[in-house]
C-alpha cells in the first residue's frame, strides 16, 4: 500500500483501502481500477490522497496497522458525526454517547501505541477524522504520563470535542472564535467535565504566551489542552490540511520538534516525538551507499535506526534478490533521504515491467 496525493494519482492504479463518508457510505471501494472519472470525482469531493496498492510491498509482505483500525475508527468517527450532526441543529449532545466513544479509543491504545493516521477523508468529513485522530494521539501521549483511568478518560472526552465550535459556526465566522463558541456548547451538556471542556477552550493556545482566545502561557494552559495542541499539530500536518499540502511523517516531526518551547510544552512534544515513527513501515528510503530499500520494521526511540529490505544494488538499480538489514547494528549506514511519491511510483512501475 502506498499513499498518493490526488495530484499524483493516475489511471490504471487500484486503490487499497476503501474511502467511506463519516456516516460510513462508502465512496470507493477496495481493489477498484482508477479511471479519470474516479480521479475527478475525487477532486470534487476535496480527497487530499488515497491508499494504492503497490506490487513492491505485496511481493515483501508488509501488513499495515494503523493505531485505530479502520473498522473501529469508521465507527466512532460515524457516531461523532451523528453527535456534531445533533449539535448543528442546536440540541445537545448525548454526553454518554461521547463517554463510550472514549472508551472505545481508550481500550485500543492499552493494545496498541503505534502512531500511524492515514487521513483518508473528504474536506467535508475532515472535521469529525481530525476530531478522532486528535483524540487517539492524544491518548497514546498520555499512555507515557502514568495517567490514571479517570484522567485518561477526561483528556480523551475533552480532545473529541475540541473542534466543535467550528461546526458551531457560520460562514462569515471569525477562526478565532471557535474555541470560545465550543466551549460555550459544552458547558451546557449536563455530566460533560469542565475539565475537558477546557480542552476545547485552551487548545490554540501557544506555549509563549502567543495563542488565542485568551493569550495563556506555559503552565497556565491546562495539561489536558497542551497534549491535544501537539495532537492537532501533528494530524494537521500530516492531513494535508495545513497549506493544502500532504507533510510525510519525518517533516510533521521535524515541524513538532520547530514549535517546541514556544507554541508547544517542550516536555510533553519529547514523549510525543519518542513515539512518533520518521520512517513508518512501508517508506521507500535511500542509503548513503546509493541503495534504495523500504523500511520493514521501524523502532520508538530509535526512529533513525529500522530495519529496511534493499530492492537495489548501489547505484540504483532494482536487483532480484532482496535483503533486510538491520541499522541497529549496521551502524555506519545511514538514510540520506525519503523517496518521493513519484519516485516511489516510477520504481515500482521499472519493477512490475522486469517481472
Amino acid at each position: 500500500m502506498q499513499k498518493v496525493s490526488i495530484k499524483n494519482l493516475k489511471q490504471g492504479m487500484t486503490t487499497y483501502n476503501r474511502l467511506c463518508a463519516a456516516d460510513g457510505r462508502i465512496l470507493l471501494g477496495s481493489q477498484i481500477s482508477l479511471t479519470e472519472r474516479y480521479i475527478e470525482r475525487m477532486q470534487k469531493m476535496g480527497v487530499f490522497c488515497l491508499t494504492i496498492t503497490n506490487s513492491i510491498i505485496e511481493r515483501i509482505g508488509l501488513v499495515y496497522e494503523e493505531t485505530l483500525p479502520e473498522e473501529k475508527k469508521s465507527e466512532v468517527t460515524r457516531l461523532l458525526k451523528d453527535s456534531f450532526d445533533e449539535a448543528k441543529k442546536g440540541k445537545l449532545i448525548d454526553v454518554y454517547c461521547i463517554s463510550a466513544l472514549a472508551k472505545m479509543i481508550e481500550e485500543t491504545i492499552r493494545k496498541n501505541q503505534i502512531i500511524r493516521m492515514d487521513n483518508i477523508t473528504t474536506s467535508e468529513d475532515y472535521v469529525y477524522t481530525h476530531c478522532v485522530n486528535v483524540a487517539v494521539l492524544a491518548a497514546v501521549i498520555a499512555s507515557d504520563m502514568d495517567y490514571n483511568a479517570m484522567k485518561m478518560h477526561e483528556l480523551v472526552m475533552g480532545a473529541l470535542l475540541h473542534d466543535i465550535g467550528r461546526i458551531l459556526e457560520d460562514e462569515n465566522a471569525n477562526e478565532l472564535e471557535h474555541p470560545q463558541k465550543g466551549f460555550d456548547y459544552a458547558r451546557k451538556i449536563r455530566g460533560y467535565s469542565v475539565v475537558s471542556g477546557h480542552i476545547i477552550l485552551e487548545h490554540h493556545e501557544k506555549f509563549d504566551g502567543t495563542g488565542y482566545p485568551r493569550g495563556l502561557r506555559a503552565n497556565q494552559i491546562h495539561e489536558y489542552a497542551r497534549i491535544t495542541a501537539i495532537a492537532d499539530a501533528y494530524d494537521t500536518m500530516v492531513s494535508g490540511q495545513q497549506k493544502k499540502e500532504l507533510l510525510l511523517p519525518h517533516q510533521a516531526y521535524e515541524g513538532i520538534m520547530a514549535m517546541s518551547g514556544t507554541y508547544l510544552d517542550r516536555e510533553l512534544a519529547n514523549i510525543f516525538m519518542a513515539k512518533a515513527p520518521l520512517y513508518p513501515i512501508g517508506t521507500f528510503v535511500v542509503l548513503d551507499s546509493g541503495h534504495i530499500g523500504v523500511v520493514t520494521e521501524a523502532r520508538p526511540k530509535l526512529q533513525s535506526r529500522p530495519t529496511i529490505m534493499i530492492l537495489t544494488d548501489s547505484t540504483g538499480e532494482l536487483t532480484n534478490e532482496w535483503s533486510e538489514i538491520n541499522l541497529t547494528q549496521e551502524l555506519t549506514t545511514f538514510i540520506t533521504r525519503i523517496m518521493s511519491e513519484q519516485e516511489v511510483i516510477e520504481l515500482t512501475q521499472n519493477y512490475e515491467s522486469k517481472r
